[in-house]
Parts: structure tokens; C-alpha cells; sequence
């Protein structure tokens, strides 16, 4: 089995047997443009040229599970040592004013809108207060 050398962060690194190389491709600590030579002589090229068929995945070994180990959190300091900031809003009272009219503009459309029906509605309570005194008119006139 050859051995070769890899150019890994700028320095040269190995040797690394053909089956080390393939698990660090599977691991894709390594990709198809990673600089490499034979140990005992060559060139540099790639591991594309040396190793054509780590590119198809049929020889690679299944990749290796690093364990995840959640980060540790920071310790909290105690309430009283927390800081609490207060932040002033800076809004331009221009603003502020195109907003109110915007709003105000709006209530007068649906006010508008809903008219008609708080009329409607006045008059219905208007009748039903004019039919109630009506009759209790209309009792007092007959013994």
C-alpha cells in the first residue's frame, strides 16, 4: 500500500497510507484539491490525481462520529450585579404627528362607513320609545 504526504494548512504533513487518506476524505478534513505527493518521490498535485476514485465514494470508509458536546453556558452573575439600561426613544415629533393624522383619518372613514347604522339603530330605539309612551298616553285617555 503507498504511502503519500499531504500539504494541509500550508505545511506538509504524513506520510498517510491510502486508507488514512480515504478516512480523512470521508471525514472531509480533506477534499479532491488537496495538494499531495508519493512519500518516497513525485510531484505535488492533487488527490484527485493520485486517488481518482476517492472522488466517486464507492471505497470510502463510513465517516467517523465526533461526539457533540453542547458548550458549556457562562456562569450568571448574581441580580444584584446585573445591569439594566434604560434607552430613550428619539422619534422626530413630525413623526409623530403623520401617524396621529394617519389614525385619525382612518377612525374618520370606518366612523363614516358605520353612520348609517348608528342611525338606523337611533331610530329603531327612538320608535320603540315612542310606541311605549304612546300607549301608556293612550291608557290615560280611556278610564
Amino acid at each position: 500500500m503507498k504511502s503519500y504526504s499531504l500539504k494541509l494548512s500550508g505545511r506538509e504533513e504524513g506520510p498517510y497510507a491510502e486508507s488514512q487518506i480515504a478516512q480523512m476524505f470521508a471525514d472531509g478534513r480533506i477534499d479532491r484539491n488537496t495538494p499531495c505527493k508519493p512519500a518516497d518521490r513525485g510531484d505535488w498535485k492533487t488527490i484527485d490525481d493520485y486517488l481518482p476514485m476517492l472522488k466517486y465514494g464507492t471505497q470510502l470508509p463510513p465517516p467517523v462520529e465526533i461526539p457533540r458536546v453542547p458548550p458549556v453556558p457562562p456562569p450568571v452573575p448574581p441580580l444584584s450585579a446585573q445591569r439594566v439600561a434604560v434607552v430613550d426613544f428619539d422619534i422626530p415629533f413630525w413623526s409623530v404627528l403623520k401617524i396621529m393624522f394617519k389614525w385619525m383619518a382612518a377612525a374618520f372613514v370606518v366612523f363614516c362607513c358605520f353612520l348609517p347604522v348608528f342611525i338606523l339603530v337611533w331610530l329603531i330605539i327612538m320608535a320603540v320609545f315612542a310606541g311605549i309612551i304612546n300607549g301608556v298616553m293612550s291608557n290615560l285617555q280611556h278610564p
